[in-house]
């Protein structure tokens, strides 16, 4: 049996912190939306006779370890062979990467997704939706909100994903530093730095613009001015070039520009793809480009 997948990208359109549970883990309010850039995986399953169960993973990616405790596609096929048990299966993972890693745009979550609904569909009807949504609880929080896609609003650790009105088409363009940021890390200064979480006010407004019945970009111009991150502050303490990378890109005509995620990629959101050429034909970007940045120009999906 085999499946291939494309696991996407996403951006943080906002992100909120809503404090904190009692085992110290930070709750989220954040909208998330995926990419027109994918990982791409090929999935491959066999049953086995001879030995246990096992999960073989080849990547082009040289810093990936076949080790499910620091490889999010193999711990999501390891997790979910076990439902699978005493039946004993080799599932051989090929994972080519396109998404750049530490860049808050959720590479490995979109992988360990996908090779979850890779297996749903080969499996179909041997693990529950409920079960799968575990499942990809386990391996991160932002895992459960891949099973879904599209715009949608992501609550608690990330296990409270519900869909939003989406916002298909918009241009925009990804900018990422040399460095990348430790989320752990990102999270921990935030903490120092003594930021106030989120009001339930401020909850309904961010929902409101998302919710509004007006077309795509007039729905991007009037929900953004509401958008923030609250990592971005705390991020930009560690790598201050991803203040340089939303200037450039606010500078370029951006209708709304932040970072995503605990960073350290940086994104913009444009009206018309002819300003996103014009920004990456000038000599501010070509600059970055010199100086060790990645950028690629996607739309969302």
């Amino acid at each position: 049996m085999k499946s291939e997948k494309r696991a996407p990208a996403k951006v943080n359109l906002f992100l909120r912190m809503a404090g904190r549970r009692e085992d110290g883990y930070h709750l989220l309010f954040s909208c998330m939306q995926t990419l027109s850039i994918y990982d791409e995986i090929k999935i491959e399953v066999k049953p086995e006779t001879e030995t246990e169960t096992r999960v073989l993973f080849a990547s082009d990616c040289g810093f990936l370890t076949s080790d499910p405790k620091k490889n999010t596609a193999v711990a999501a096929a390891v997790r979910f062979l076990e439902k699978l048990a005493p039946e004993r299966y080799t599932v051989s993972i090929d994972l080519k990467k396109n998404i750049p890693s530490q860049a808050g745009l959720g590479g490995g979550s979109s992988d360990a997704a996908s090779v979850l609904l890779a297996l749903d569909e080969l499996f179909p009807g041997r693990v529950t939706r409920e079960e799968l949504e575990q499942i990809a609880l386990s391996i991160g929080a932002d895992v459960p909100y891949f099973l879904y896609g599209g715009t949608a609003l992501c609550e608690g650790v990330g296990e409270i994903v519900t869909p939003m009105p989406a916002l298909p088409g918009l241009p925009m363009l990804l900018m990422k530093p040399g460095r990348g940021v430790s989320t752990p890390a990102c999270y921990r200064a935030f903490d120092e730095m003594g930021g106030a979480g989120i009001s339930e006010e401020e909850k309904e407004v961010l929902v409101r613009g998302l919710q509004e019945q007006v077309p795509v970009k007039d729905r991007l111009l009037s929900a953004s001015r509401a958008w923030t991150n609250d990592l971005q502050a705390p991020a930009i303490g560690s790598v201050p070039e991803i203040e340089d990378g939303i200037r450039l890109l606010q500078a370029g005509g951006a209708a709304f520009a932040a970072m995503s995620g605990s960073g350290s990629c940086v994104f913009g959101i444009f009206e018309d793809e002819e300003r996103i050429d014009a920004l990456t034909d000038s000599p501010d970007f070509l600059s970055l480009i010199e100086e060790g940045w990645w950028a690629e120009k996607v739309y969302t999906v």
